[in-house]
């Protein structure tokens, strides 16, 4: 893709660096705190912040897809993030049991695909069954490009959002380097040459822009750090039923971040308290709500945001020990660590071939697709200057 469109070498991704701000942000132009989406995981403490923002009524602002739809022309995505009862003509929503273990993948999809049992029609095109195993792995992926290819061929989307998950999924089990991890991506580089295989072979280059990019880069961790059964230990929260009951402050994990919430924030005793807690440890970066730089502004409002030094990562286990060897991979963390960086290939309608620049931002993906498409995306974000 480089060799015959454009190359974007560097994309800073959002803070938290997480998948659902990230694609959030790549499809409305804006930070997490301006659409919304400021977390994988609702602030749900009393569940454990297990649920996911996987409805497209949790949106602040509208994506492309929004607007794609009110112009008249057809929408699709298989799957991606924050698309429940979205605007898509057709859509195999991102959605998983997380809290009903009677509940299964493949019946979530069932409820939510667009328009009604979509999922049934391409089952006939894929490896798709009732089992599990077809919603993990390798088989979940190949599964859901055998649909992104289906609906291409049948329907001509005007614009879909295709999410591969495999080398994330590799990565936070692996780490960043990993025979794994390699398997991975060129898994990945062999669906996106499929890809373009099916425009090539569909004659549709003349009308067909297609963007290949991240949503984060990863960082290995060799330890967990379990901030809120720290705060449990401390007489700060109480636990019960798989959840936090009650709290004086507890934590939002994100993997390389955390978002300190205070019950009673004008309760300076209490400030003091957590401060003495969280403050000068080996594993993490105290930072005032108050204080935070503007690229660690995304989030929106708490009371403190705990940045996780090299090799640490906050979990959300409710389990002590509070400091647990675990290693692998992750993100959610300062979005201008170098490994948190992604990147961006485009080609075909409307890019400039050979282009190359250094650096962009996510939520100029955004702003990219609404050029391409005469879309009125609100957003201050340029277009990258790799157009014609």
């Amino acid at each position: 893709m480089a060799a015959e469109g454009a190359h974007i070498k560097e994309v800073t991704t959002v803070f938290p660096s997480h998948t659902f701000p990230a694609h959030t942000s790549m499809v409305t132009g804006r930070l997490p705190f301006e659409h919304g989406i400021n977390h994988n995981h609702l602030f749900d403490p009393k569940r454990n912040f297990e649920p996911w923002y996987w409805w497209a009524d949790s949106l602040k602002v509208p994506t492309v897809f929004h607007l794609a739809q009110e112009k008249g022309l057809v929408t699709a995505a298989t799957p991606w993030p924050v698309s429940v009862n979205g605007p898509f003509d057709y859509l195999i929503p991102e959605i998983e049991p997380v809290w009903d273990e009677k509940e299964s993948t493949l019946e979530l999809v069932r409820q939510h695909d667009q328009p009604p049992k979509m999922i049934e029609y391409f089952a006939f095109f894929s490896d798709l069954n009732s089992s599990e195993e077809s919603t993990q792995g390798f088989q979940r992926d190949l599964n859901l490009h055998h649909i992104f290819k289906t609906v291409f061929r049948k329907s001509l989307p005007h614009l879909t959002g295709y999410h591969i998950l495999r080398p994330d999924d590799a990565q936070h089990t692996h780490g960043r380097r990993h025979d794994r991890v390699r398997e991975a991506f060129l898994f990945a580089d062999s669906l996106v040459g499929a890809v373009i295989d099916l425009i090539t072979e569909l004659n549709q280059w003349p009308h067909t822009t297609l963007i290949v990019t991240g949503d984060h880069g990863h960082v290995d961790h060799h330890t967990d750090i379990r901030l809120n059964a720290l705060l449990h230990e401390k007489g700060l929260l109480t636990v019960g039923n798989g959840g936090i009951t009650n709290w004086k402050a507890v934590a939002h994990p994100s993997g390389g971040a955390a978002f300190i919430h205070l019950k009673n924030p004008s309760d300076d005793a209490e400030r003091q308290n957590v401060v003495s807690l969280l403050e000068n440890k080996e594993w993490g970066q105290l930072i005032e709500g108050s204080d935070l730089p503007e690229t660690l502004k995304g989030y929106g409002e708490s009371d403190f945001v705990l940045l996780a030094e090299d090799g640490y990562n906050f979990s959300g286990d409710l389990d002590q020990p509070f400091v647990y060897p675990h290693s692998g991979g992750g993100h959610g963390g300062d979005p201008n660590n170098p490994q948190l960086k992604t990147t961006l290939f485009a080609m075909g309608r409307g890019i400039r071939s050979g282009a190359i620049l250094e650096s962009s931002h996510t939520t100029q993906t955004a702003t990219l697709i609404a050029r391409l498409l005469d879309l009125p995306l609100k957003t201050d974000r340029p277009v990258p200057d790799i157009l014609k």
